[in-house]
């Protein structure tokens, strides 16, 4: 019975640990910590080979964290092979790699000249579309002055087999600026005296640089954006420009909604209603927002952002109607930001709980984030907690602890794990929080 136990509590804590480090949490160390001997070297080589916070271009690279759990692991061998072997290999997943690269670096900074070597080996080479430039952080960050030289010569080469390319200068500035007391520009160019590739390098960031005419924003009226509606071209308009526009403009806009039959069109109208409140009768835009939600555009979505302007208990009756059935419930619950009422966090919880993939959970944290934002109450634990425990993205996770620290109801356990998280952002809570 007692190996029964000990089997259950092991397959517990495995499972805990795939979830926290799945999520970036700091639960993943806190684990280890308890558990030294706990094999999860699998989990941890998965999240080392992929990225797997939510947004990886807002969140970045997730290598530091992992770092860290590899250095808690008794297995630290067998995840350095997988690494490594999978930075040789890694050609599809941008992001991966910018992972990879940087884990190799943190291996190398120890002193590990194998680490060192596969980062040179795979710089540049089976590139990704578009990440021609991953690995060059981690060749500077390594070798200085001469990781530039380095980098530098490889895209001239590049340069020079593919004259249409184009390179700017913001790896020379960066170094330039991290490293004021050194002249990088004159140092390059001295060795540019003996190494044409480097001299094909200074060239063409020079050419970068070089004064382009200014575009004007073109002037935004009511026939522009009128134009743009007509044909079928979306309009982007900032909160600021939709503010600003004229009384009379919105209510021309506002008309030509009314009139329109196009669904496609009607979208586009409504999102400017998102960002300034629709001057005519809103009961046009709350019978669009009661129609059926096709998800092959965004006219049911931006009738209800449309509506935010407005206070009304028809509003929160529909709201509490439709979304405990809603295939997609985060399209309707910012009806609640200005309808919230206590006991409505059971709700709310129970729609993350319902959540089926991490679209729809993200979806859920942008307008629970509004609703707790504006409705500031202990009731928000909940909900919020349920999010923690099932959203990716570190970024907005930052955002619900905020939450929840303003409310004082984030537990201790929760508060513990912040020193450890993924997101450097959410370290910085648990200090500021003591």
């Amino acid at each position: 019975m007692e190996v029964i136990l000990f089997s259950m509590k092991k397959s517990i804590l495995k499972s805990q640990f795939k979830s926290a480090i799945k999520r970036g949490t700091g639960q993943a160390q806190l684990i280890l910590q308890a558990h030294p001997k706990l094999n999860v070297s699998k989990a941890i080589i998965k999240a080392a080979l992929h990225n797997h916070s939510y947004d990886n271009q807002s969140e970045g690279s997730r290598a530091d964290y992992i770092f860290e759990l590899i250095q808690l692991s008794k297995h630290q061998a067998k995840i350095r092979r997988a690494i490594l072997k999978a930075l040789a290999r890694e050609k599809k997943d941008y992001w991966a790699l910018d992972q990879l690269f940087e884990l190799a670096a943190l291996y190398a900074q120890q002193g590990d000249e194998a680490a060192k070597k596969a980062i040179y080996k795979r710089f540049h080479k089976k590139t990704i579309w578009g990440a021609e430039h991953i690995g060059e952080d981690a060749i500077i960050e390594m070798d200085g002055l001469e990781g530039v030289k380095y980098v530098a010569g490889i895209k001239g080469k590049a340069l020079q087999n593919n004259p249409e390319a184009w390179e700017d200068s913001f790896m020379l500035d960066s170094f330039q600026q991290k490293h004021p007391d050194l002249a990088v520009y004159e140092m390059l160019e001295k060795e540019a005296q003996n190494n044409p590739a480097i001299q094909t390098y200074l060239e063409a960031i020079q050419q970068s640089k070089s004064p382009r005419p200014a575009q004007e924003r073109p002037r935004i009226t009511y026939e522009t954006i009128k134009a743009k509606i007509n044909d079928n071209v979306p309009v982007h308009l900032t909160p600021t420009e939709a503010q600003f526009l004229p009384e009379q403009t919105l209510k021309k806009l506002a008309q030509d909604l009314l009139n329109e039959t196009n669904r496609v069109r009607k979208a586009t109208y409504l999102r400017i209603f998102n960002w300034v409140k629709f001057p005519l009768d809103y009961q046009f835009i709350f019978d669009i927002a009661k129609r059926k939600d096709k998800r092959t555009d965004r006219l049911i979505e931006n009738a209800v952002d449309a509506l935010g302007f407005f206070t009304d208990p028809a509003l929160r009756l529909f709201a509490l109607e439709v979304l405990p059935n809603a295939k997609y419930p985060g399209v309707y619950t910012n009806l609640l930001i200005n309808h919230y009422q206590e006991g409505d966090g059971k709700l709310l919880e129970t729609l993350v709980l319902k959540a089926g993939n991490q679209h729809k959970v993200h979806n859920l944290v942008w307008s629970y984030a509004k609703i707790y934002k504006a409705n500031p109450t202990k009731d928000c634990q909940a909900p919020l907690l349920a999010l923690y425990h099932k959203m990716t993205c570190g970024v907005h996770r930052k955002e619900i602890v905020e939450i929840m620290l303003q409310n004082d109801v984030l537990p201790e356990r929760i508060l513990q794990e912040l020193r450890y998280d993924s997101y450097a952002e959410t370290r910085q809570l648990f200090t500021t929080s003591l």
